[in-house]
């Protein structure tokens, strides 16, 4: 809990406690902030750039980790975003901010848990680890902040209902049940 966080005092409602503490910290981080010099379309186009070169559908840990690093870059810089529009009402430019700073904490997420499935699942394709890998990875990928503000990643068990897990196969073997002929 942050150091301006209130009290919450016995029989009061927890939740509007938590919204004047975030309506305070967006107060003092964006609306009475004057000494910014990072754009924000700026920091959201390189971050776009970022994931799609370390993200995307092909991905092999060297380009993860270096998106990663780039990405935990961008994060420091955008505590020094610029913010022009200090009004309360209509303002777009903190919504923006707000919106890049969200999706920087998704991108972040993204990699980490990129960075720690060694395999190939779904659409998206590690070149270094091509095979799917049940034993370790049939998981859900659960990401909380750690102690230094960076995504911590672990897991929770799948529970297999209705329909099992198969390989996900295109083209001549789909048509043979994506069975191995060989």
């Amino acid at each position: 809990m942050s150091s301006t966080a209130r009290t919450v005092l016995p029989g009061a409602n927890p939740v509007l406690a938590l919204g004047s503490d975030e309506e305070r910290r967006i107060e003092s981080g964006y609306l009475r902030k004057s000494d910014g010099r990072e754009k924000i379309s700026a920091l959201r186009e390189e971050m776009q750039h970022t994931m799609e070169a370390g993200a995307g559908i092909y991905r092999v840990r060297a380009s993860i980790a270096a998106a990663a690093d780039k990405i935990a870059d961008i994060q420091e810089r955008y505590k020094a975003v610029s913010m022009e529009d200090h009004s309360r009402t209509f303002n777009t430019q903190l919504i923006a901010a707000l919106e890049l700073g969200f999706l920087l904490d998704v991108a972040e997420t993204i990699l980490q848990c990129a960075l720690q499935r060694e395999e190939s699942r779904g659409a998206h394709q590690r070149t270094d680890f091509p095979a799917r890998d049940d034993i370790k990875f049939l998981a859900h990928s659960l990401v909380s902040k750690g102690s230094n503000e960076r995504p911590v990643v672990s897991y929770m068990p799948v529970t297999i209902t209705r329909w099992p897990p198969g390989k996900r196969v295109y083209g001549e073997q789909s048509k043979d049940g994506g069975h191995d002929s060989h």
